[in-house]
């Protein structure tokens, strides 16, 4: 394509239809949080039915979805780089809404976290594309404002499933034999293969990086480069790609005691939580004789597999993408921002996953409260988020650090609040300080997406966001809910469980700080350490 040719799309792409395709973004992330927070306000009753744990529901909630969702949006994010974003969208989309309506007939604990393997895998396709159909569609100096409103489909998600789940498990009337929660995974999942046929048949594909004077025309090969990243994650696959790639002896020896050790230190940390947990909170999935496999040591090896797979993967890209390793992990500002958002994450994940289920314990809020912290979901999250995206804006164009010092500011009024609203009794107050609670902290997301975006250029933007959302959701969603419910199994106080988050705000703090010290510097020399990596000019 000519560059007269890959200038008129953003054109003919501009006005009304940009908004459009916006909205309907919203609309996809919003059902993506439908599908997978909606086991929040079923937790009580999946709990019942399927005799499951706190610590298990954490792990259906967070490692079951996260592992997957994480590993897989490498692979996907570089397909949305490479090949068709609005495709790689309308196919996910149906994939994870089918495995969504399938969660509704799960019978035990494993055939439901098989279904969240499978929204994990189908939801790791969507931000990646749509956040990189956004980049063309939006020039760089309403990024922020854009992003945030984007991301305000996450709390119009998160609200909309505890309205629609609360309203489903208190009115559902037994029709074809089916409980409240399966019901409300069918009634949730089926939606979204329609939204998808609506996404293919009306988003025009625009040309990568056209808005920034970088046109791009994809990747020839997606497919292959799809497996290719795949392929550097597993083993045995791992080890021979990586001595394929040129990587001598000392990189496969660190490749292979990664994973020794992943899975040592793994179980490890089984035993000494089986060894504080009540036996009548051992939750065993299958026996082998005298093993037994428990939820524990599936949270535990998860994460642990998870970690060499995104270890692994990286050592491949340090050794065959340099301008990717340059301006992601191999860049100090990009490490510790994704170290951050890690951290965020644990908060985000971790209140959200339980905040029904304290609510219910200890204030005796039932399926109709949905209604109240689905609206203040939505209104809270929602808000917030949007401020987060258009303060940010406003603080970065006085100061190239302002994005992070508003964010420092507003995390520390979050602590107070949040404390207030785990310790309060009076079930108002409740409300009132998650809504407050919900604003501060939901700012944190179109601020990261933004400053991260900010630090690639416009052909990594998938890449970028997804090496973003492998630490949010390796570090914040696979641990942040099971680390709750575990807390919560072993001491049998859920309250104690959730203020024990806040012993990750003084790091959090020290490393925002330090981030907005150096980020400036970091994000004006962009350009220059991408052709220094072997960028063309």
């Amino acid at each position: 394509m000519t560059t007269a040719a890959a200038e008129q799309i953003p054109q003919r792409s501009g006005g009304a239809y940009r908004w459009y395709v916006l909205a309907l973004l919203v609309m996809i992330y919003t059902m993506n949080f439908v599908d997978r927070q909606i086991i929040t306000i079923l937790a009580p009753y999946l709990k019942a039915d399927l005799d499951l744990t706190d610590a298990q529901i954490g792990l259906l909630y967070g490692t079951a979805f996260a592992m997957f969702y994480a590993l897989f949006g490498i692979p996907l994010a570089r397909l949305a780089d490479g090949w068709s974003r609005v495709k790689t969208l309308a196919i996910g989309l149906s994939f994870w809404s089918i495995m969504t309506t399938l969660s509704g007939f799960a019978g035990n604990f494993v055939q439901l976290g098989m279904a969240r393997l499978g929204v994990g895998i189908g939801e790791a396709s969507a931000s990646p594309a749509a956040i990189s159909l956004l980049g063309d569609y939006f020039p760089k100096r309403m990024r922020g404002t854009v992003l945030a409103i984007y991301t305000m489909g996450v709390y119009v998600g998160i609200g909309a499933s505890l309205i629609i789940g609360g309203y489903i498990l208190d009115l559902w009337p037994g029709w074809l034999g089916l409980l409240g929660w399966q019901a409300a995974f069918i009634i949730v999942g089926l939606p979204g293969v329609l939204l998808g046929l609506l996404v293919f048949l009306t988003v025009r594909e625009p040309v990568r990086g056209a808005l920034d004077g970088d046109p791009h025309p994809g990747d020839a090969h997606p497919f292959r480069n799809v497996l290719t990243e795949a392929k550097m994650m597993f083993p045995p696959w791992s080890f021979t790609s990586i001595a394929q790639l040129g990587g001598g002896r000392d990189v496969q020896r660190r490749n292979l005691m990664f994973l020794a050790a992943a899975i040592v230190v793994s179980l490890l940390i089984d035993r000494l939580i089986e060894n504080l947990l009540p036996v009548e909170r051992h939750a065993v999935i299958a026996t082998f004789g005298s093993f037994a496999i428990t939820s524990n040591l599936v949270q535990w090896l998860a994460i642990g597999i998870g970690s060499y797979a995104a270890f692994s993967w990286f050592q491949s890209v340090r050794l065959r993408d340099p301008v990717t390793h340059a301006l992601t992990l191999g860049g100090k500002s990009y490490r510790v921002l994704a170290i951050c958002c890690g951290m965020l994450g644990i908060y985000t994940y971790a209140t959200g996953a339980f905040v029904y289920v304290y609510g219910n314990r200890y204030l005796g809020l039932e399926p109709d409260d949905g209604l109240a912290l689905g609206l203040i979901a939505m209104i809270g999250g929602g808000l917030g988020t949007f401020l987060g995206g258009w303060i940010g804006d406003a603080a970065k164009a006085r100061h190239p650090a302002g994005r992070m010092y508003f964010l420092i500011t507003a995390m520390l009024l979050f602590s107070v609040v949040t404390v207030g609203q785990f310790t309060t009794g009076n079930v108002r107050l409740f409300f009132i300080l998650n809504f407050l609670s919900l604003l501060l902290l939901t700012v944190w997301s179109p601020i990261m997406i933004a400053t991260a975006q900010d630090l690639v250029i416009p052909r990594l933007r998938g890449a970028g966001f997804a090496v973003q959302t492998l630490s949010s959701s390796l570090i914040g969603l696979g641990l942040g809910p099971y680390m709750v419910g575990i807390i919560s199994d072993i001491t049998g106080d859920l309250r104690l469980a959730m203020l024990s988050l806040f012993l990750v705000m003084p790091p959090l703090i020290v490393l925002l700080v330090y981030l907005a010290r150096i980020l400036p510097q970091c994000e004006a020399t962009v350009r220059e350490r991408a052709r220094c990596a072997g960028e063309p000019r």
